[in-house]
């Protein structure tokens, strides 16, 4: 077995850097626009980014027309259904608790249904894992409720909307694991971008009139930009670059660094923080989370993991994510011999 790079860990750290800086970025452009433009701002933008490296790249032969259609459905549910909720609760609560209630709840939602709908075993550390994840996720509302000055009911409000969100984007994750098959993961996330950015634009231009365009800053723009580009079109290549040359499995485990540095982000930048008692909590619910992910690994190991580090194209196609999720995104992406497939920075 070769020894894997140093490199490649260090870009997809870098990955996991620029998915954690969404969340204060999504916050911060809330601030200034209605949240529904701030969303077509990020993904608008990543939208035309990755058509220009499509272009670029010249893949060698387009896909079929099926997975076109699945990629575009995808990106309905993943683009348009998780960023209208992500960017809506963003506006009632801090970033910081996106960055901790999406990478959490996701592979524990995910593997919920998988387990409940007998696609995946229920290992007892598996199982252990998805309790602490739930039980943290319940202490993390509750010390959320009683935080008085530090939210309050707004805050509740918007940690309920990031928990649909999360929802909405294991059932993106599902879908994906069924709809993009066979299909370069360059193109595919293309594709679902630009069809979920379409539908952002719809719910975007009612808005355009609210905005005082003559007064937003360059700090404003420079923030759209780094939105568009970093978290939304790089971070998404280097993923997929560390899926190919450290495998899917670290890669996708390496998504629980997101809430540490979407948490570093958001309290450097934005003064954000957390109570003793919400920052327990979170602990808690990354812990029993990464504790699920991490055993599934395990029990699926011998049928699945390969030596390869470049799996063949028609299973790399099938199981990249898009890269929306990240999310903002970042509930993050995984890959398809990880717990959640395709899932997450979102």
């Amino acid at each position: 077995m070769k020894t894997k790079p140093l490199g490649a860990y260090a870009w997809l750290l870098f990955a996991m850097v620029l998915w954690g800086s969404a969340f204060p970025s999504s916050k911060y452009a809330t601030e200034h626009v209605p949240h529904e433009v701030a969303a077509l701002f990020r993904f608008g933008g990543g939208a035309v980014v990755l058509l220009l490296i499509t272009l670029v790249r010249r893949p060698q032969q387009s896909p079929p027309f099926k997975a076109v259609l699945g990629a575009c459905v995808a990106g309905i549910v993943g683009v348009f259904g998780y960023n209208a909720l992500f960017f809506w609760g963003v506006t009632m609560a801090p970033s910081s608790d996106g960055g901790v209630i999406f990478p959490a709840l996701t592979p524990v939602i995910t593997s919920l249904v998988l387990i409940l709908s007998g696609h995946e075993s229920a290992r007892p550390a598996r199982i252990a894992g998805l309790g602490i994840g739930v039980g943290g996720a319940a202490l993390f509302f509750v010390a959320t409720t009683t935080a008085g000055g530090a939210g309050g009911s707004d805050r509740l409000m918007g940690d309920t909307i990031f928990l649909v969100g999360a929802a909405v984007w294991s059932v993106y994750t599902l879908l994906n694991r069924r709809l993009v098959v066979g299909m370069d993961p360059v193109q595919a996330v293309t594709y679902s971008t630009v069809a979920g950015s379409l539908a952002l634009a719809v719910m975007a231009v009612p808005h355009f009139g609210s905005v005082q365009w003559g007064e937003l800053s360059g700090g404003f723009w420079l923030n759209a930009v780094h939105m568009a580009i970093g978290p939304t079109a790089v971070a998404y290549l280097l993923y997929v670059r560390g899926i190919r040359d450290v495998g899917a499995s670290t890669a996708s485990v390496m998504m629980f660094a997101v809430p540490l540095f979407s948490t570093l982000f958001s309290f450097a930048f934005l003064g954000e923080y957390f109570t003793w008692a919400q920052g327990g909590a979170a602990v808690v619910m990354l812990g029993g989370a990464l504790l699920a992910v991490v055993s599934g690994h395990r029990a699926m190991k011998p049928s699945v993991q390969r030596e390869d580090p470049q799996p063949p194209d028609r299973e790399r196609g099938a199981a990249e994510p898009v890269a929306s999720g990240a999310p903002g995104g970042t509930a993050a992406p995984q890959a398809r011999d990880a717990v959640v497939p395709e899932a997450g920075t979102r």
